[in-house]
């Protein structure tokens, strides 16, 4: 990410004139940024093998406080540098040559990989948390503007049958002012939000706070701005340029939030899911 290297806190300074190790870290953090700001201090010293101390003279070294003034000033950099570009990073991708067999080899490895790395980056205590908020709450409001409709409307359709006070909230300004004013104590606002996350869904949550509802993001960074009003924060893994690749790691999230939930309120969720299963066969649902 080369507009990184044009940070105003770094202009006319000569990286080169660093010692070694202080040129590492520096350059490591502005080669990889998206990673970086996901790290503190003794994980990055421990992924380039050098002495936490390190980590923050060479901070010091480009005129900053320590790792984490280096990592407010990457957050906001990171966040316009994508809001500018990576749509067109995105198509300079498509237009690479390649046959559609790897096109599609392609597609799947990254889905693979960002299901993989998901699972490593989510807390499964986290996850176990904002079930037991859900399944205690008395309204739950899922709440997924625009594309990520999808999400929402997918966690209803996996919660209803056990929780039908779940509500999926997908479109903008009526539907999502109509439920913003009954959120209160007791219910749960689930707000899904990626990258360029949408001003609306983030204004939701706030008021979802500032109500007194037990909130929860579905997010891809501690630095979304939904964080700023959670609860709760589940974090799903995303490859750098890839279009609408959150969404493969929210579905997943989706799924597992299901079973957790089966799993805290069996037996009634066993007898749930037998008395749905009769009622299929009862009205021969399914093609025999």
């Amino acid at each position: 990410m080369l507009y990184l290297r044009h940070m105003d806190f770094l202009k006319g300074f000569d990286l080169a004139s660093l010692p070694r190790k202080k040129y590492m870290v520096i350059k490591y953090v502005l080669d990889h940024p998206d990673e970086a700001i996901l790290m503190n201090t003794a994980d990055l010293a421990e992924k380039l093998k050098v002495d936490p101390v390190t980590i923050i003279k060479a901070c010091q070294g480009v005129g900053l406080e320590g790792f984490h003034d280096l990592k407010k000033r990457l957050k906001e950099t990171v966040r316009t540098g994508s809001k500018r570009g990576s749509f067109n990073q995105v198509l300079s991708e498509f237009e690479v040559n390649t046959s559609t067999d790897e096109a599609i080899r392609n597609a799947l490895s990254r889905d693979l990989e960002m299901l993989t790395r998901t699972i490593e980056k989510i807390s499964f205590e986290k996850i176990i948390e904002a079930c037991k908020a859900i399944v205690a709450s008395r309204q739950t409001y899922i709440i997924g503007l625009g594309y990520i409709g999808a999400v929402a409307t997918y966690l209803q359709s996996l919660l209803r049958s056990h929780l039908p006070q779940t509500h999926a909230v997908t479109e903008y300004n009526g539907m999502l002012f109509d439920y913003m004013g009954h959120f209160g104590k007791g219910d749960v606002v689930l707000a899904v939000g990626f990258d360029q996350c949408q001003n609306q869904t983030i204004k939701a949550l706030k008021k979802a706070k500032e109500k007194g509802a037990t909130t929860i993001a579905l997010t891809d960074s501690e630095y979304s701005p939904l964080c700023a009003y959670s609860k709760h924060e589940l974090f799903v893994y995303t490859a750098p340029n890839y279009f609408l690749s959150p969404l493969i790691g929210a579905f997943s999230i989706c799924n597992a939030i299901k079973h957790c939930i089966v799993e805290i309120t069996k037996p009634q969720s066993t007898r749930q899911s037998k008395a749905y299963q009769k009622l299929v066969e009862e009205e021969n649902v399914y093609y025999n």
